[in-house]
């Protein structure tokens, strides 16, 4: 069996692309994005105890880099194989949910293929171990990609009182904040994360609290200060086009994206954040042969409406972007679980299409800070 410590180390990792739940996602290539592994498959299973240390390093050495449908897989069949043999394993089960979850999250399978045993997995992490913090943080998210934020603060607050030095619980309960309108929370919860990890990785995490509660001058100065001592950081390169978008910098910001683009083999969530710079810069060429590209990419591959309709918003085509958010709210992409505090979309905010949107996806009114 994979031993608590090799679990320990993956959940750090995973820690990574979590944070950023939002939008963020390091290079993800276009043909793992669109299912063609072309990664070594680290997938083993997991019945020989011998083998434990070695597979548990295998995959936590692999962690650090591209993300793509293929390892994600990986690491959900291996945790799905050691909840098999040990049930009562309660880190095993946070770890299964988080990386099922995640193959939602990055677009790879659709919600009824994973969120199910994500959710199982989580429940029981906490029937197990109530004195969890992960298991309740790991629940917690759950419970809002669900949109019962009730629910999900209950599990947030547990999870921080359980464990109150683990950053992940502050910045998921600093996200929920976010998206409920209590940017002081938010922040507060947010900067927490980053003094308590010292690592670092919970810089980007910040980012995508900065992002949503519209701080973008000081996510500016935020993900540049992390470029510079990570230059590879391509997930701080994503943040850093968003925000210069944002303060309408769409020079700097395409010449940013573009190089993301190149960076993650072209995948299409990148490719649709190029596509909306060129949209509200007014370069409505670039960005329609965007669109066309990504449309005909969705006739032969999964693509996630919402990600088609960030170009749409950036064209100024409303009502295509009302027919693909309604068609992300049948599917419940995870795109809509923050809906309403996403820039690209506060031009739609007095539309009552909106608003019967967010009724359907069972968000409230956001509280006043």
């Amino acid at each position: 069996m994979i031993r608590f410590q090799a679990i320990s180390s993956i959940l750090a990792w995973q820690t990574v692309v979590i944070a950023g739940l939002l939008r963020w996602s390091p290079a993800v290539s276009a043909g793992d994005h669109f299912g063609k592994d072309t990664q070594r498959d680290v997938t083993q299973q997991i019945s020989n105890s011998g083998q434990a240390d070695a597979e548990g390093a295998e995959v936590v050495e692999q962690a650090p880099g591209y993300i793509t449908r293929s390892r994600m897989q990986a690491l959900a069949d291996q945790f799905s194989a050691l909840v098999r043999s040990e049930t009562a394993n309660p880190s095993a089960l946070v770890a299964l949910a988080e990386s099922s979850t995640l193959l939602w999250c990055y677009g790879f399978v659709a919600r009824e293929e994973v969120l199910p045993a994500a959710r199982a997995a989580a429940t029981k992490a906490v029937e197990v171990d109530d004195s969890s913090g992960a298991a309740h943080t790991v629940l917690g998210a759950i419970r809002l990609m669900d949109s019962d934020r009730g629910e999900a603060e209950r599990e947030f607050k547990r999870g921080i009182e359980l464990s109150p030095a683990d950053p992940k619980c502050r910045h998921w309960y600093g996200m929920y904040l976010a998206d409920m309108g209590r940017d002081r929370e938010a922040l507060e919860q947010s900067q927490r994360a980053v003094e308590l990890d010292p690592s670092g990785r919970f810089r980007i995490g910040r980012g995508a609290i900065l992002y949503l509660v519209g701080q973008w001058a000081e996510m500016i100065d935020y993900m540049q200060e992390k470029i510079e001592r990570d230059p590879s950081s391509d997930e701080a390169l994503d943040w850093l086009g968003m925000a210069l978008v944002q303060v309408k910098k769409f020079s700097e910001g395409i010449q940013v994206y573009r190089l993301t683009v190149e960076l993650s083999g072209s995948s299409a969530e990148m490719t649709a954040r190029l596509g909306h710079a060129y949209g509200v810069a007014g370069c409505g060429v670039e960005a329609k042969q965007i669109l066309a590209k990504l449309e005909d990419l969705a006739q032969r591959w999964y693509v996630p409406p919402v990600q088609i309709a960030y170009v749409c918003a950036g064209l100024g085509q409303d009502d295509r972007v009302f027919e693909l958010l309604d068609k992300a709210c049948q599917k419940k992409s995870r795109e809509l679980v923050f809906v309403r505090t996403e820039p690209w979309f506060d031009h739609l905010h007095s539309n009552p299409r909106f608003l019967t949107l967010l009724g359907r996806m069972n968000v409230p009114i956001a509280e006043a800070d």
